[in-house]
């Protein structure tokens, strides 16, 4: 990989961001207030809560991210749930079934342009270790809610562990095309934490075909 500058390195973060959602990971705010800022030799951004910004329109657990970036290529996101800034239900109650498909794909689609960004020449490849921790799964519930239109509609039980994590490594230069692929294993694993087991690859497929042709 590029040998990239510290105070450098944030302009490669801009180019980075996917935005196949309305949220995208590692997005850099640009108000002097919430902005990245180099701490300890990494690039750091903390959206806190009811910062007042007005280049946010939510400060839920869901949009109040805390990101770290180092120019080596290791990147660190912690998220809240969206589920749990819902008026209709209670926190800590449901966990939708399309959501960790969005979500890990987005993951994986911003790490391989990141990638893609970090390469040295046309002919280096980059793997991507590509880990994924959900905590706080106690209590909750497997159903479908956020898109109507989902074709995810499995439920399961409660949660039968409070934690569930995840790992993958691709090569990052095949994650676009086979982007389902490396989605499909991760979400089968945490499914099984609410007693849902045989997804298929096909449903996982069309649920990432719908990420990819997503645009903000």
């Amino acid at each position: 990989m590029k040998e990239i500058e510290l105070h450098r390195f944030q302009d490669v973060l801009g180019k980075a961001v996917t935005r196949h959602t309305g949220w995208p990971m590692f997005w850099i705010p640009t108000r002097e207030e919430t902005a990245p800022r180099e701490v300890d030799g990494v690039i750091e951004c903390w959206l806190a809560p009811k910062d007042g910004g007005a280049d946010r329109q939510f400060d839920d657990a869901a949009h109040c991210d805390f990101w770290r970036a180092a120019p080596t290529g290791r990147m660190f996101l912690m998220r809240g749930y969206q589920e749990d800034a819902q008026e209709t239900f209670a926190p800590a109650t449901l966990f939708d079934t399309g959501l960790p498909i969005w979500r890990l794909g987005e993951g994986l689609l911003h790490a391989a342009s990141l990638a893609k960004l970090m390469k040295r020449d046309e002919s280096s490849e980059i793997t991507v270790k590509f880990r994924v921790l959900y905590t706080g799964l106690t209590g909750r519930i497997l159903r479908p809610w956020a898109n109507p239109l989902t074709d995810m509609l499995l439920e399961g039980t409660a949660a039968r562990s409070d934690e569930a994590m995840l790992e993958i490594t691709a090569p990052a230069a095949d994650i676009e095309e086979n982007l389902a692929a490396y989605v499909f294993p991760l979400v089968a694993s945490l499914y099984e934490r609410f007693g849902v087991a045989g997804l298929t690859i096909n449903r996982v497929k069309t649920e990432v075909e719908r990420l990819q042709k997503s645009r903000t």
